[in-house]
């Protein structure tokens, strides 16, 4: 007796079916019902006319940009609400200013832009009407006044990287001999020359420049050593050594030099 009793004990204890499977489904209706709605929220909000975007914050340092006409592009672009607006497009649309060098820009809850903007600092000017930075960037700002002291970097189109590298390597050797350089060019056919603020012009050629180049910074203070007389282009392009054509002082810059050596005597 005591065996069958235990044994409808163990009977009525053990779950169903539906028991079993009562727990599980209702936490999948539960969260099926709470994806729904977020779902729905998230369509809700992501219309245009949903939480607009009302602050636009510009952060960064800057000498040509003002923050206002920054501003003012990105609220032109500006084409949906918080979830809805297009990110790209406003990037794009602060990109294409001619100042901006990079901007990066998030969402702040519930109705902010955060901006922070990267202004060019131009390393040198490029041809006759544009501006260079230290990454080869290539900008057009409306005017190039106040910069035509930079020194003139020119090339064919995609040697911007080598132009700005070979410039920067030559001005430490440059100004250790206290030449200012002027321009430097990579002409069509990839010879280079450089130009320097005494007038001075020295053609390195295509082939190994960096020789050539050691060259003239070596045999450069014993080519300024004869006052009447200074270089005024140098052509390292020859195996063997280098030609110089000399620029011949004036009649009356040799005077002018003879009483000033009669007057040390």
């Amino acid at each position: 007796m005591a065996g069958m009793a235990s044994k409808r004990q163990q009977a009525r204890k053990a779950p169903t079916p539906w028991q079993r499977w009562a727990a599980p489904l209702a936490v999948a209706f539960a969260l099926t019902s709470v994806l729904g709605a977020g779902a729905y929220l998230y369509r809700y909000l992501s219309q245009p006319g949903q939480l607009p975007l009302r602050v636009v914050e510009v952060n960064g340092e800057f000498s040509q940009l003002r923050p206002e006409e920054i501003q003012q592009a990105v609220v032109d672009a500006i084409d949906g609400g918080f979830f809805s607006c297009d990110m790209q497009k406003l990037r794009a649309a602060v990109l294409v200013m001619p100042w901006i060098e990079d901007v990066s820009i998030r969402r702040i809850w519930p109705d902010k832009l955060s901006m922070v903007v990267t202004e060019q600092v131009p390393l040198a000017r490029w041809g006759n009407d544009a501006l260079i930075n230290v990454n080869a960037g290539v900008f057009r700002p409306a005017s190039l006044d106040g910069f035509s002291s930079l020194v003139k970097l020119s090339g064919p189109e995609g040697a911007e990287q080598r132009v700005v590298a070979f410039f920067q390597a030559v001005v430490p050797a440059a100004r250790a001999r206290k030449l200012q350089i002027r321009e430097v060019r990579l002409d069509a056919r990839r010879h280079w020359w450089l130009d320097f603020d005494d007038g001075l012009t020295v053609s390195l050629g295509r082939e190994n420049i960096d020789q050539r180049l050691a060259q003239f910074f070596r045999v450069y203070p014993s080519l300024m050593a004869q006052p009447a007389r200074l270089p005024q282009r140098v052509d390292m392009r020859y195996a063997h050594g280098f030609a110089v054509r000399w620029h011949e002082r004036s009649s009356d810059e040799a005077v002018a030099q003879q009483v000033k050596s009669q007057e040390k005597v």
